[in-house]
């Protein structure tokens, strides 16, 4: 995670004026959590673009990420969080409204736009599932704090790590390329170290005893390495001679992913008059982030559009150093 410089900075003022001071910190924490991710990620771009990385070592590099890195920080986030039954209310909610803006993109593509199935069924797909890890939690940190940034962890497995376990063999399933099982996804749910990592954390959390904190400090170092890294590989991944050919759909699937999903979200919780404290506005920001980075994987090897997923990401990620102090600014009204 990241140190942000601006948490020594304190603001102060009368209470008439705080609301509008603790927006502004905000919103300076997320410009700087958003200019590190963008160096971050330039870092990994340019190590393609001049071939200091090749394929040997990007494989290193996510088999180090996805095995100890991210298993390191969802375990010790998880841990630390406090995770109540109105949290994980607020993220079933995400994930419904996530669900529906996906339901709406595949009617909206296939009906009004005629697209294919199979290009309906990807955008769809694109539109479900957010980057609420790589890219979302840096931004929370940045936006509101370290405990926010565990709890966002918590949901990132929660609306984004269990829906794409059972979603991968639909998807695979409804493009003709294998047979939907139950089997599969409970296979592929516990052969995932971050998800065991997250078994593992919520298991010791209902212990009656606590773990010392000196322990964590190896799984400490390697969690600081998970957004660094992710970073860098979404970098190297990068490809922008697609953009160009595939805007048109790209709009849609960022229109429904990056702001119908949260429009969603934000009408619930004022149709019901819930006040808007720190949880929701954490959730709000996670469900506008763009499209989730494996989503490319699984598109591919289901034959369908990874040329548009990859557009999708490189076009989500400015987007969202936009739309975050918009969604903060709406939340805060």
């Amino acid at each position: 995670m990241f140190n942000n410089p601006l948490a020594r900075i304190h603001l102060c003022g009368s209470p008439r004026h705080g609301s509008q001071l603790d927006l502004a910190r905000k919103e300076a924490f997320v410009f700087v959590a958003i200019y590190s991710i963008f160096v971050f990620m330039f870092l990994g771009y340019f190590a393609n673009r001049v071939r200091l990385l090749g394929d040997r070592q990007g494989n290193i590099l996510l088999g180090f990420l996805l095995n100890f890195a991210l298993p390191s920080a969802i375990f010790t986030g998880v841990y630390h969080s406090s995770v109540s039954l109105e949290l994980l209310g607020l993220f079933a909610l995400a994930l419904v409204c996530n669900l529906v803006a996906g339901a709406l993109a595949f009617v909206f593509v296939s009906k009004i736009l005629r697209f294919d199935f199979g290009t309906s069924l990807a955008m769809a797909f694109l539109v479900s599932l957010h980057n609420t890890l790589f890219l979302g939690v840096p931004i929370v940190q940045g936006a509101l704090g370290e405990q926010a940034a565990h709890k966002a962890i918590v949901l990132d497995q929660f609306c984004t790590g269990l829906p794409l376990a059972v979603l991968t063999p639909l998807l695979l399933s409804l493009s003709s390329k294998t047979k939907f099982r139950i089997q599969s996804v409970l296979v592929r749910l516990f052969a995932s170290p971050l998800f065991l990592s997250m078994l593992c954390a919520f298991a010791l959390k209902a212990m009656p005893f606590s773990i010392p904190e000196v322990l964590f400090a190896p799984i400490l170092a390697l969690a600081a390495c998970a957004t660094p890294v992710a970073l860098f590989a979404i970098g190297v991944q990068l490809r922008f001679d697609f953009l160009r050919l595939l805007w048109r759909k790209v709009l849609v699937v960022l229109g429904f992913g990056m702001f119908v999903a949260p429009l969603l979200y934000l009408a619930i919780l004022w149709l019901f008059q819930v006040p808007l404290q720190e949880d929701h506005q954490m959730v709000l920001l996670e469900v506008a982030m763009p499209p989730l980075i494996s989503a490319v994987a699984v598109i591919a090897r289901a034959g369908l559009d990874s040329k548009l997923a990859i557009s999708c990401i490189v076009a989500g990620v400015p987007i969202a150093a936009f739309s975050t102090p918009l969604w903060l600014y709406i939340s805060h009204l």
